[in-house]
């Protein structure tokens, strides 16, 4: 078994099978038409050899026996092809009537075609009828017996046996050779396609690709293997960014959330030590303790933000971007009253994203816009297309500003600017800017007209990833204001 472990051995194997197979069977219909045909030869010359000997029946009956001169013809004759002769009157052999070698011990024969066995060997013989009643006697029955060993005819059988076994076999052993040597040309891209499969596996590199070449069959399954290596590879890159954003959560948790906590822990330790403190205290304690807590629950909200967004990877499809960012203004005036809150948005504007991340996006904008703004100030947020088939959001605040040397720096998470005295958990813009990686668009910081801050994101056109362009906004885009009560 251990040669048919390789695809080359069992492809020899199987074709000199196959061939062994069909080579049996043509050697026995060959061998088996060699021998009717020597047999059919064998029949005719008897049969005109005894045709012949007529006139030499009529002799015998005439003279009582053959003379020396024909009897040493025959003799000569029938002796070369291995054949016998007897000339029958009345049922019994004619003395002197036998030439050729001795014939054969048989019983009885029939007319015509039969074959014999005896001495332990088998015989092919001819009866033929012969009409002597010309001869000169009464005559009631003539027959003429020629008889042929047929050992002759079996050796030849055997010789070509023997041939056709030889034969057989030098074609079994050409055909293996030639079959081995055109198995390795066949299968050389398959060896090929294996080598390339081993270096990505040795190298642990599922971005490599096997090469697409040789037969039409080769190439679809290197096709199919490469799609396979695109598949795993893009499991597997899903699989560490969440297992990256699993990590990230758990140290960002285990660093911002200590503080908090600590504080909170204080807080209850003191109120349970001191049953008898005043209420003014206690009030003052517990509030801190509760302001804590809701410090806690925005962290865990914006860390829980941060991992879904990196783990969960989506399919982009279109979506309409001015009605996102109306459905945010709408939840920051609810949020925020005191708020003057502009929009100018266009009836549609389509770009390719993933909904919920955008509505991230936006509303992180717009509650950092509201939180660093003037209090009771102005913030405003527009969206339109722009040149290149790219959309653009725009949102303001009236705030004091941020340092050109601190923009930068304002995407990292539980980064806060100097000066911001306003609560925050730092997570905010770090939201967006990981939205703003997932749908491929740029941001910037900019100053604003209002006095405050101006952030800008633009996406890309939605044909840049095969999809037909949004159709153009219109010229007037309506404006929608919320002003402070």
């Amino acid at each position: 078994m251990l040669v048919l472990r390789n695809l080359r051995s069992r492809l020899t194997v199987g074709v000199v099978a196959v061939l062994s197979v069909v080579l049996v069977i043509a050697g026995a219909l060959v061998a088996d038409a060699a021998d009717r045909t020597e047999r059919e030869a064998l029949d005719d010359r008897l049969r005109r050899t005894a045709e012949l000997l007529d006139v030499t029946a009529r002799d015998v009956v005439q003279q009582g026996q053959l003379d020396d001169l024909d009897r040493q013809r025959l003799d000569q004759t029938l002796r070369v092809t291995g054949s016998s002769l007897r000339i029958v009157i009345q049922g019994a052999a004619v003395d002197g009537g036998e030439a050729g070698r001795p014939f054969p011990r048989v019983g009885r024969l029939p007319l015509g075609y039969s074959s014999h066995e005896s001495g332990g060997q088998r015989y092919r013989i001819y009866v033929k009828s012969v009409d002597l009643s010309d001869a000169g006697r009464d005559v009631l029955e003539g027959r003429v017996e020629v008889s042929s060993t047929l050992r002759i005819l079996e050796r030849r059988g055997e010789r070509l046996e023997r041939r056709l076994l030889l034969i057989g076999l030098l074609v079994l052993v050409t055909t293996g050779l030639a079959t081995w040597l055109a198995a390795d040309l066949v299968l050389r891209p398959l060896r090929r396609l294996r080598r390339a499969a081993r270096g990505i596996e040795s190298d642990d590199d599922l971005e490599q690709r096997v090469p697409v070449q040789g037969p039409e069959e080769l190439r679809a399954l290197a096709r199919s293997f490469n799609a396979m290596l695109g598949r795993l590879e893009r499991s597997s890159g899903e699989r560490q960014q969440a297992l990256a954003a699993t990590r990230r959560f758990a140290a960002d948790a285990g660093h911002e959330l200590r503080t908090p906590l600590t504080s909170v822990q204080a807080a209850l330790s003191t109120v349970h030590r001191h049953p008898s403190i005043d209420p003014e205290t206690r009030t003052a304690i517990i509030g801190d303790a509760l302001a804590e807590q809701r410090r806690l629950v925005t962290l865990l909200d914006g860390l829980q933000a941060l991992a879904r967004g990196d783990a969960n990877p989506v399919d982009q499809v279109d979506v309409d971007l001015a009605g996102v960012v109306a459905e945010a203004a709408g939840a920051i005036a609810a949020r925020h009253p005191d708020v003057a809150l502009r929009t100018t948005l266009p009836e549609r504007l389509v770009v390719r994203g993933w909904e919920p991340g955008l509505r991230v996006l936006a509303d992180n904008l717009l509650v950092n816009a509201a939180r660093h703004g003037r209090p009771g100030g102005t913030i405003s947020a527009s969206a339109r297309r722009i040149e290149g088939g790219r959309a653009a959001l725009v949102v303001e605040d009236d705030g004091p500003g941020i340092p050109v040397e601190e923009r930068e720096r304002l995407f990292e998470p539980f980064v806060r600017g100097r000066d911001v005295e306003r609560p925050g958990s730092g997570l905010g813009l770090a939201l967006v800017a990981q939205q703003v990686r997932h749908h491929g668009a740029t941001i910037r910081i900019d100053d604003s007209p209002l006095g405050g801050a101006r952030f800008t994101v633009e996406f890309p056109p939605p044909d840049a990833v095969g999809h037909a362009a949004a159709p153009p906004s219109p010229p007037e885009p309506r404006r929608r204001w919320s002003r402070r009560p």
